[in-house]
C-alpha cells in the first residue's frame, strides 16, 4: 500500500536519481556500492564526471557544487536528488542557492542525505517549502543494518509502513505524544547557521537531533548555543538519536549522556522526549521525512506520519 504525504511524491519504477557531491570528496569503493544498491532495488541512479572533482576537503569549489545541484533541480527527468556524501562545504552553497530560490521552487526535487546534508534539508524546508529525506548518503548506503536498507527502499516507494519509524530500544526521557513539523539533523551543522539569514524556526516542531565523533563539553556546548538562541522554547517535542563517539573503546567521560542534553536544552518537562531513536552515523541510520507534519508517542516509540 502506498502512502502519500504532502510534498513528498514516491518515486516511479526505475525513477532517475542524480548523484550529487554537495559537500565533501568521497570514496569510490563506498561509491559504487552505494550504486549497485539502488539498482538492486530497482532504482536508476545518474551522475557526471563532474561528480569527482576534488579541492582539498571539497568536492569542488562552491560554484561548482551549487552548479550541480541547480542542474539536477532543474533536470525534469530527476525525481530526487541523493548526496553522495556529506563531510564539510554545504554552508558554502546558501548564498548561491538563495539567489536561485524561485527557480528551485518551480522545480521541486525530494533531496536524501544526512549529517552536513542538513544545512540543505533546513534551507530547502525553510526557504523552498520542500519536503526533504533525512537518511542515508550514497557512500554509508553498504554500513546500514538490514533494517535500514529496506526502510529507505520502501520510504522511497511510498510503503506505508515506511512510515512509521520505531525501535524497541528507543528510550523515553520525558513521555508524552506531540505533533508538529518534523526539522532538524546534525547538531554541529544547524548551530552554523544560528545567525546567518539561513537560520532555522524550530517554534511548534518536532526537533530531530544526532552528532558523531563529539566529546560531551563539545556537545554541551552546541546544545548550549542552540537553547541561549531560543530554539528549544517553543517546540513541541524533541528526538535524540546516535550522538556516539568514535573511539573504539572510549572511556566514559567521552561518552554523551543524553540527559544532559535534555537539561542543557532546557525544555519543559511537559514536552515529549525520546532518545536512541535509529538515525545517525552508524549502521542504524533510518530514513523520515523533514518538513512533514509527524506525531511523535513515547509509549509507543514511534514517529509516524
Amino acid at each position: 500500500m502506498e502512502q502519500q504525504h504532502s510534498g513528498f511524491r514516491p518515486l516511479s519504477f526505475r525513477g532517475k536519481i542524480q548523484i550529487v557531491a554537495t559537500s565533501g570528496p568521497f570514496d569510490k569503493q563506498l561509491f559504487n556500492a552505494g550504486l549497485s544498491f539502488l539498482k538492486q532495488h530497482k532504482i536508476r541512479p545518474w551522475h557526471d564526471d563532474a561528480s569527482f572533482l576534488r579541492t582539498g576537503y571539497l568536492a569542488g569549489d562552491a560554484a561548482h557544487r551549487a552548479a550541480q545541484l541547480q542542474k539536477a533541480f532543474a533536470d525534469p527527468e530527476v525525481e530526487a536528488i541523493w548526496a553522495a556524501r556529506g563531510g564539510y562545504g554545504a554552508l558554502q552553497l546558501l548564498p548561491l542557492l538563495d539567489a536561485h530560490r524561485e527557480e528551485l521552487k518551480k522545480n521541486p526535487k525530494t533531496l536524501i542525505g544526512f549529517s552536513d546534508v542538513s544545512i540543505l534539508h533546513s534551507f530547502l524546508v525553510e526557504k523552498c517549502g520542500m519536503v526533504t529525506i533525512h537518511g542515508p548518503n550514497i557512500t554509508t548506503l553498504e554500513q546500514l543494518d538490514h533494517h535500514s536498507k529496506d526502510q529507505i527502499t520502501r520510504l522511497l516507494q511510498g510503503k506505508s509502513e515506511a512510515f512509521r519509524i520505531g525501535d524497541r530500544h528507543i528510550r523515553t526521557l520525558q513521555p508524552g505524544v506531540a505533533k508538529g513539523m518534523v526539522k532538524g539533523g546534525n547538531i554541529a551543522t544547524l548551530v552554523s547557521l544560528l545567525g546567518t539569514p539561513w537560520e532555522p524556526d524550530f517554534d511548534g516542531c518536532i526537533v530531530v537531533l544526532e552528532e558523531v565523533g563529539e566529546v560531551p563539553y563539545r556537545v554541551d556546548r552546541l546544545i548550549t548555543q542552540l537553547r541561549l538562541a531560543g530554539k528549544f522554547a517553543k517546540i513541541a517535542g524533541l528526538i535524540i538519536g546516535d550522538c556516539s563517539y568514535t573511539e573504539h573503546h572510549p572511556p566514559v567521560e567521552k561518552q554523551v549522556d543524553v540527559r544532559m542534553i535534555v537539561e542543557r536544552s532546557g525544555i519543559a518537562k511537559e514536552i515529549p522526549v525520546m532518545s536512541s531513536f535509529p538515525v545517525g552515523h552508524g549502521s542504524k541510520n533510518m530514513a523520515f521525512l523533514i518538513g512533514a507534519v509527524a506525531v511523535m508517542d513515547t509509549e509507543g516509540k514511534s514517529l509516524s506520519y
